[in-house]
């Protein structure tokens, strides 16, 4: 049954703040609808921080004809959602994520074959809509026809983008969400549970590393190449656990002596990034599935679309694996990181770099989940990467557009 226009507001601003708590969504990624009639529903709006929505920032669309009432524009995605509502009189709650697994998983383009428990949840599978352009007529076509071809499926795969899950009700539309997410989890795991990145000798966890191992050799040691913020003219960096400020004019060395001869070469690096670029940010990533793409000392290509947007269409790797860990030259990572929000470093992670810590942090999550598919592509062959030219649309659109929407 519809909800009222209030309660039906109410849900779908509490849906996106479950969605950020529960690690759904990060940002404004993604959108939730509810039906408020047989002609109207109600969505989130474009590019809006989910933390301050209220109910006025609502926006309330005509199912038939995605005709918007005020000044606010609905979510790119609305007319995905209107055909939900058309197709499936039974569905008043839509939840678009791009939830980590699932999205992982749809890079396969194949349905998820269910078991009967599962089909409780989930009706007979989870069919996966070929790929189409985020936010473009070609991928609302793909979600109709995957509609009417699978009748009795409650959520769906968008393939190299994310993901679609279709409720009876709020609750109902959180529990597909999570249930999805548990299935494609384990999926997941089993394909790569063979995966072997190329073994370094060198790596460690950054935060084993002390100071006085940053100043010696490095043989056998993970390299940390920092955390830094620049603002008004002064980097504040951290490195192996102790924190230096210096003028970013400044050309002197932050600690005298021979031994710190490393940390000033660190330091050097985050100024000319700073001193090349508009980044006010930049971080040392060494999540999982990140340290594990770049330890194969490859350029990794999107596999899903937001990697495509936030990072680039090629992720660049700099650098050799080697038993021994080095630094690599400034020069290399400024020319890794041009046009690009990150760069991976052969070995030792990825740097990561935005105007923001919201820009970085999205960065790194957003990289963790494109270093997940591009693992998934490496243990199953066949699997498709966006394609280059919708790489660099996407690219570009987010670059131009969305990111000034935030």
């Amino acid at each position: 049954m519809a909800y009222s226009i209030e309660e039906a507001k109410r849900l779908v601003i509490e849906a996106g703040l479950r969605l950020r708590r529960e690690g759904l969504i990060v940002r404004t990624w993604g959108n939730i609808s509810a039906r408020i009639s047989d002609k109207q529903f109600v969505i989130t709006p474009s590019g809006r921080d989910y933390d301050s929505l209220t109910p006025d920032d609502i926006v309330v669309v005509n199912i038939k004809t995605c005709e918007y009432e005020g000044n606010i524009k609905p979510s790119s995605e609305c007319g995905a959602h209107a055909d939900v509502y058309k197709l499936r009189p039974e569905v008043d709650f839509v939840v678009h994520t791009h939830q980590t697994y699932a999205s992982v998983i749809s890079v396969l383009g194949q349905d998820v074959e269910l078991t009967e428990d599962e089909q409780k949840f989930l009706g007979d599978k989870i069919p996966c809509a070929e790929y189409g352009m985020s936010s473009s007529q070609p991928l609302r076509r793909q979600i109709r026809r995957c509609l009417r071809a699978n009748k009795n499926c409650h959520s769906m795969l968008l393939r190299n983008h994310g993901v679609l899950c279709m409720g009876t009700d709020f609750d109902n539309a959180f529990e597909i969400s999570s249930v999805m997410e548990q299935i494609c989890r384990y999926k997941y795991e089993e394909y790569v549970k063979d995966f072997v990145a190329q073994p370094l000798e060198a790596v460690e966890e950054a935060e084993d590393v002390s100071l006085e191992a940053l100043e010696e050799d490095m043989l056998g040691k993970y390299i940390d190449y920092g955390i830094s913020h620049f603002n008004k003219g002064v980097v504040s960096l951290t490195l192996c656990g102790k924190e230096y400020e210096y003028n970013f004019e400044n050309k002197k060395p932050i600690d005298g002596g021979l031994k710190a001869r490393k940390i000033n070469k660190i330091a050097g690096m985050h100024g000319r990034i700073y001193a090349e670029s508009d980044n006010r940010c930049i971080y040392h990533v060494t999540l999982p599935n990140i340290v594990d793409m770049s330890m194969l000392g490859k350029n990794i290509d999107a596999y899903i679309d937001d990697q495509a947007q936030i990072v680039g269409e090629t992720v660049r790797c700099v650098g050799k694996v080697g038993k021994k860990a080095h630094f690599e030259s400034a020069s290399a990572i400024i020319r890794g990181l041009k046009d690009h929000g990150a760069v991976l470093i052969a070995g030792q992670g990825a740097l990561c770099v935005g105007a923001t810590e919201s820009d970085v942090e999205a960065t790194a999550y957003v990289l963790e989940k494109g270093c997940m598919a591009a693992k998934l592509a490496v243990c199953k062959p066949g699997v498709q990467k966006v394609p280059g030219r919708i790489a660099k649309k996407e690219r570009k659109f987010y670059r131009e557009t969305y990111s000034k929407l935030k």
